[in-house]
C-alpha cells in the first residue's frame, strides 16, 4: 500500500509458504545429493559384485562406496537442517512490515503481536535479492532475508521496490480493452 508520505508500505506474517520458498535451493541441493549419493553407491556396490565375480580383487571400488554415502548423509542432513529451521521458526508468531523510503527502508518486527525490533537498512547494504514466484527476498546479510509477498502487492508498487533495490522492473501485463462486438 502507498502511505500518506509517499512510500510503499507491506507486511507479511512469517509462515510454512515463506519458508519453503526461502530454503527451497537447500532443499532440492538435498534431495540432489540424495539421489547422486544413491547413484554412485550403487554403482560401487555392482564393480564389487563384477570384480568379485571375475576373480580380481579392486579395492578401489570401496571408495565409490563410501563417497555415495557421504552425498546421501550430507543429503539428509540438509533436509533435516531445512524442516528443523523452518519448525524452530514457526514457533512464534511473526510478522514483518517492511516501509521502502527512497534511499533506505523500515523494518518492523513482532513477534506474537508484540513490537520487538525496528531496524533501518539502506539499499547499498543490500547483499543480495532473489525473486522467487511468491516472494522477493532481500538479504540483508549472507544468512538473513527480508520477505515481500508479491501477491499481497499491485503490479505498480511491487516495480517499484524492485527499481528501489536494484532490480529491473518487470513490464506490466498488457490489457486489451477492445471488445470484439458481434
Amino acid at each position: 500500500m502507498i502511505t500518506e508520505k509517499g512510500t510503499v508500505k507491506t507486511s507479511i506474517v512469517h509462515d510454512e509458504k515463506v519458508y519453503s520458498e526461502l530454503n527451497k535451493s537447500m532443499h532440492n541441493l538435498g534431495i540432489l545429493y540424495i539421489v547422486c549419493g544413491a547413484i554412485i553407491f550403487v554403482l560401487g556396490l555392482l564393480l564389487i559384485g563384477i570384480t568379485a565375480l571375475e576373480g580380481l580383487e579392486d579395492s578401489s571400488n570401496f571408495i565409490l562406496i563410501v563417497v555415495g554415502a557421504v552425498f546421501v548423509v550430507l543429503g539428509i542432513f540438509f533436509l533435516i537442517m531445512c524442516s528443523k529451521s523452518a519448525k524452530t521458526a514457526l514457533q512464534y508468531k511473526r510478522t514483518q512490515e517492511l516501509e521502502f523510503f527512497g534511499d533506505y527502508l523500515l523494518e518492523k518486527g513482532y513477534t506474537d503481536g508484540e513490537h520487538t525490533s525496528t531496524n533501518k537498512i539502506y539499499y547499498k547494504w543490500i547483499v543480495r535479492v532473489k525473486e522467487t514466484a511468491n516472494f522477493i527476498f532481500l538479504y540483508n546479510t549472507r544468512a538473513t532475508a527480508l520477505a515481500v509477498d508479491k501477491n499481497s502487492l499491485p503490479p505498480e508498487e511491487l516495480n517499484t521496490i524492485r527499481s528501489l533495490v536494484g532490480k529491473a522492473p518487470k513490464p506490466a501485463p498488457v490489457q486489451s480493452d477492445n471488445k470484439e462486438e458481434q
